[in-house]
């Protein structure tokens, strides 16, 4: 009897050779090997370096299936044996680690012939294979990411019912500046569990299952219990999961008939423990649903609007709508605010200053955010293809939110929409607005608030978190105190308010209530130069740069996994190391009585990726009478000032012992073997 026999598949007519799936997560590691450094950096540069490191794993048909007909399309969750249930779209970013932004990705958007052409064969889509076999040789940054993106969604991320590149994800692969920002998690959950549903619903013989089916299969082996199956610790996951796990899996799930009890771990007993309050569920943010372009749109435009107002002084919001230059009264509409991005100067980084001038992006229903970035122009030179709001215009706040009004003329409208030059309005505009960034600042903790927002009967604002910790849950503001409502249109304003890292080539918009947490990991976080008097001080990458150039300190390139041997002397006991792979820098040191230490130069908070040290010293080759070797495996520590780090002082270090250091004099230099992993 067929093992497969016990694991159902939906229809009773269908057996697993007529059923069929496109994701194929073991094909994209041989193109990643292919990759130059350069293009290893656009990679980087757009947010899919965990594609980078994704290991082998070839898709097991019996688990894959057997996963499919688990997974409950109501609920969006795999639902086992014993009452558990295991929500999958919180997991995805954790599982894939790809960028999880806030702008949404739409699906085809218009693209010029020639790019289209360039994307088809007799009238279907290239292959996908073709095209990842281009994508190696190409060198120009913005055509190399869009065949990068096409490649990835159609083998792996959202792949169709045939091996070819659907052309629909070109208007947004396009974008290649926006990549980092948008919502490709909640893309590829979509595309998965429409997948599984289509196929349920199903009632054809052969049939595919379309989306990333790789994600369950990651997941249940995250969560299986066997105490002969162990699954490392680390995120992404898809960077950890291995083809033998996904073996030891499947024979265990087909060995068992269905219906047995299948051991499997809760979300708190699992890897994603510790994650476990970060993740994200498409619009819920911590248990409170955000507003989108299909939801709450009334709210979004009572609460948060450009109006114009008539003779009569009624006001009414202006629809800045696509394809002409005219701005539209509508009693019953509204804009649609699925996103406000806000750009912040460097000197922001303090939590709510008192006032600022902001850049924020108010994008269309149905439209990709296209964001401008900062500007030091005058007012009457920010006019260029975007909707404006006129100089002399203040902002009131009402229940915690903001509202344009013109201060002098009531009766003009305030959004233009300006013409480009071929008389097509775009995609995205622009408002400048000076706001007091206290406004978004929670009243209890003065920091920026975070949803789910709560408001006392005076207009005081409350993050959750401070709000369960005051006394009986009344407002400490107010003189007699009053209890506080949830303000749900708020949230939605708040969870879509992003803010532009100001830290020198990160680029990446983070919610404004984030931008500390961001900053404190950032990998682009400003680090200080080693030598005593140089005042230079830059991201990690620009740092080893300057190291080299203008200090001429050693530098060594590292492959994770592999043994290094190098020599550290008394007059030169410092060396780089660089990471081949994701550019990391780790600085080799040699502190006073000749002990060594591995320090890595980024944030201090930054917990990934982990990496492992393991520092060997060797004695002197023969013919000396000292033989051997001292071995240390240690976790190195993170600095942005690596060198006022006192090697003595660190957790772990290596004692060198004075006779394994050869040579005379000032001369002398021990030999050591140096291995990193990456966990």
């Amino acid at each position: 009897m067929d093992t497969y026999s016990n694991l159902p598949i939906g229809s009773s007519v269908r057996d697993k050779n007529n059923v069929h799936y496109r994701c194929s997560p073991h094909q994209l590691p041989p193109f990643m090997k292919c990759l130059s450094d350069k293009q290893i950096g656009f990679v980087r540069k757009i947010g899919f370096e965990s594609i980078l490191s994704m290991k082998d794993f070839k898709m097991d048909k019996d688990l894959t299936l057997w996963l499919v007909d688990k997974f409950n399309c109501d609920t969006e969750e795999l639902e086992f044996d014993g009452g558990i249930s295991i929500p999958v779209r919180p997991l995805v970013k954790f599982v894939l680690g790809i960028p999880s932004g806030p702008i949404k990705v739409i699906e085809g958007l218009h693209v010029d012939d020639a790019l289209y052409k360039q994307y088809t064969w007799d009238t279907r889509g290239k292959n996908a294979m073709e095209v990842a076999e281009e994508m190696c040789s190409i060198t120009e940054e913005e055509p190399f990411c869009i065949a990068f993106m096409m490649a990835i969604l159609a083998i792996y991320l959202a792949p169709n019912t045939s091996v070819n590149v659907s052309r629909s994800f070109l208007g947004a692969a396009r974008q290649v500046g926006n990549l980092k920002q948008m919502d490709w998690c909640n893309l590829v959950a979509d595309c998965l569990f429409k997948g599984i549903k289509d196929y349920k619903k199903s009632d054809r013989l052969f049939v595919h299952v379309k989306g990333c089916v790789h994600i369950l299969s990651v997941i249940f082996i995250d969560l299986a219990k066997h105490p002969t199956l162990i699954v490392p610790d680390g995120f992404p996951r898809l960077s950890v999961v291995t083809t033998e796990m996904g073996c030891f899996t499947s024979k265990w799930v087909v060995a068992h008939p269905f219906g047995s009890f299948l051991p499997v771990r809760c979300l708190e007993e699992s890897v994603y423990a510790p994650v476990r309050n970060n993740m994200p569920n498409g619009n819920t943010v911590e248990g409170v649903k955000c507003s989108d372009s299909q939801s709450n749109t009334d709210a979004l435009a009572d609460q948060f609007a450009i109006t114009d107002t008539d003779q009569n002084n009624n006001k009414h919001p202006i629809l800045a709508k696509l394809g002409n230059a005219r701005t539209t009264h509508n009693t019953s509409s509204s804009p649609i605010v699925d996103n406000v991005v806000l750009d912040t100067p460097a000197q922001s980084s303090v939590a709510a200053p008192s006032s600022l001038t902001e850049h924020i992006i108010f994008p269309t229903s149905g439209v990709q955010l296209q964001s401008a970035g900062p500007s030091d122009e005058p007012h009457s030179a920010q006019i260029m293809d975007s909707v404006q709001v006129p100089p002399d215009t203040t902002v009131e706040r009402r229940r915690g939110l903001l509202l344009m009004m013109e201060k002098d003329d009531r009766s003009a409208k305030k959004a233009r929409v300006e013409l480009s030059g071929s008389g097509q309005v775009k995609q995205a505009g622009e408002v400048t607005i000076k706001m007091d960034m206290s406004l978004l600042n929670c009243s209890v903790c003065s920091r920026p608030i975070k949803p789910p927002v709560f408001e006392c009967n005076a207009g005081h604002l409350a993050c959750y978190k401070c709000l369960i910790g005051l006394p009986y849950k009344l407002c400490q503001t107010c003189e007699h105190g009053s209890g506080f409502g949830h303000i749900r249109s708020l949230d939605a304003i708040i969870s879509s308010l992003t803010v532009k890292c100001h830290h020198d080539g990160c680029g990446s918009y983070v919610p404004y209530y984030e931008l500390d947490d961001h900053q404190s990991v950032c990998p682009h976080v400003p680090c200080f130069c080693t030598e005593l008097g140089c005042g230079f001080v830059g991201a990690p990458q620009a740092l080893l740069s300057h190291l080299i150039a203008l200090h001429a300190m050693p530098v060594h390139k590292v492959h994770y996994g592999q043994v290094h041997q190098l020599r550290l002397s008394v007059p030169r006991p410092r060396c780089l190391l660089h990471g081949q792979g994701d550019g990391s820098v780790f600085l080799l040191v040699m502190g006073v009585l000749g002990v060594v230490s591995v320090v890595c130069i980024r944030a201090e908070a930054s917990s990934w990726p982990q990496y492992a040290v393991k520092l060997q010293a060797n004695g002197p080759p023969p013919p000396s009478s000292v033989e051997g070797s001292i071995l240390l495996a240690m976790k190195p520590t993170s600095s942005t000032r690596p060198g006022e780090v006192a090697v003595e002082e660190l957790p772990s270090f290596l004692m060198v012992p004075p006779t394994y250091l050869v040579g005379s004099g000032a001369s002398k230099e021990v030999s050591l073997d140096v291995r990193i992993d990456k966990m």
